[in-house]
């Protein structure tokens, strides 16, 4: 799917909120916008111990699902990661960022 010029506006605007939310001390801004394309980056495989990701020489495939948004992570005004996700993983991965960010409950 590609995005319109409108979409890529929006998108643009989003961002820059979050970039700037960013430089507040504490804040990690995440904000979820329109995909330009791409496939979802969220893993499927199991944790903990029986992981296959602990396992030499294992190559996770990822989710095979088109990207429907893109969840980014703002760490700092001038430091983002972008995870692109399927609708089935946006939550997934937005729950991850808040445990990691916010510690476990």
């Amino acid at each position: 799917m590609k995005r319109t010029a409108y979409q890529t506006f929006l998108a643009d605007q989003t961002l820059a909120a979050a970039a700037e939310a960013a430089a507040l001390p504490g804040q990690v801004p995440v904000a979820i916008t329109t995909v330009d394309g791409g496939r979802c980056t969220w893993c499927d495989c199991p944790d903990g111990p029986d992981s296959p990701h602990n396992q030499r020489g294992y190559q996770c495939g990822g989710c095979p699902a088109p990207a429907a948004v893109v969840v980014s992570v703002h760490t700092g005004p001038e430091l983002r990661y972008d995870f692109p996700a399927c609708e089935r993983h946006q939550a997934d991965i937005v729950a991850a960022v808040a445990y990691t960010v916010g510690g476990q409950r």
